[in-house]
């Protein structure tokens, strides 16, 4: 097993339990995190955060033995958030010094910058490869792996900047920074997503491709659970179908195409054995 196998392994392995207890006990995290009695708006902000760390686990550990052209997706998975958030972070020391305990956000700054560092270590040792042909054939998954990343993108932007005003009509709750820092995490992970769509348009690997596809899913599939979850909580309103309508969309499409690959797959294995 190689060295970045094992460091892959290891990232995955740690990224899918810190996912999962944000996941299962945002609770506890969001009351630790501002040191006071949260709400479920909070909870369900972290458990979104939760879903994405443990799609980005998962990416992580299925391209733990790929190319290095691959592997270059899941260095940018953690530089781009780690970047994001070192800026969210100097905004709070800015802004709002007592938002968040000072002995947690010099932790959480440190080892942003230890992931930035390392992440950008790897990628300048490996000449920050990319692709070197688009799978112009694959028509109908070049429009939308390039749909995802327009998607990742624009809602990540939306969440980074007007936190409060997409969650305003679907609570009710008084919404402040603790919220908007929430959300804004959770739209600096949606931005770092469109990484992997972008350069599945470059794998030469079919199976790359697939796992490109398979990530999204568990990411959809995580946070639309973690809505229909929220359903049970006071603090929404009845707004937050758009949310969940916006989901479900996205989920859908993206099983759909992962269906249509594997069919696509087992077909031409099929004509392959009978020739």
């Amino acid at each position: 097993m190689s060295f970045m196998n094992y460091f892959f392994t290891l990232d995955a392995i740690f990224a899918s339990i810190s996912g999962f207890l944000l996941y299962v006990a945002p609770h506890y995290f969001a009351d630790a995190l501002f040191q006071r009695q949260t709400d479920g708006v909070h909870w369900h902000l972290m458990r979104c955060v939760g879903g994405q760390i443990f799609a980005s686990s998962f990416v992580a550990y299925r391209f733990r033995t790929s190319s290095p052209v691959s592997q270059s997706v899941c260095h940018f998975i953690r530089l781009i958030p780690s970047i994001l958030l070192l800026v969210l972070i100097f905004q709070i020391q800015s802004m709002t010094p007592d938002l968040v305990p000072t002995t947690f956000l010099k932790a959480l700054k440190y080892l942003m910058f230890g992931t930035v560092a390392t992440h950008f270590l790897f990628l300048s040792k490996s000449g920050w490869l990319t692709g070197q042909r688009l799978a112009v054939e694959n028509k109908f998954g070049n429009f939308l792996y390039q749909l995802d990343s327009l998607a990742s993108i624009c809602i990540g932007v939306a969440w980074m900047t007007f936190p409060k005003w997409l969650l305003h009509r679907q609570v009710l709750v008084e919404l402040d920074e603790s919220h908007e820092l929430l959300g804004r995490v959770m739209g600096a992970n949606f931005i770092s997503s469109f990484i992997v769509s972008t350069h599945a348009l470059y794998f030469e690997s079919r199976n790359d491709r697939n796992i490109a596809v398979d990530s999204r899913v568990v990411c959809c599939i995580s946070i639309l659970g973690g809505q229909l979850w929220s359903q049970t909580y006071e603090h929404w309103s009845g707004n937050h179908w758009i949310g969940i309508t916006l989901f479900s969309t996205w989920t859908v499409i993206s099983l759909i195409y992962r269906s249509y690959l594997t069919f696509t797959t087992n077909t031409k294995s099929t004509i392959k054995k009978s020739q």
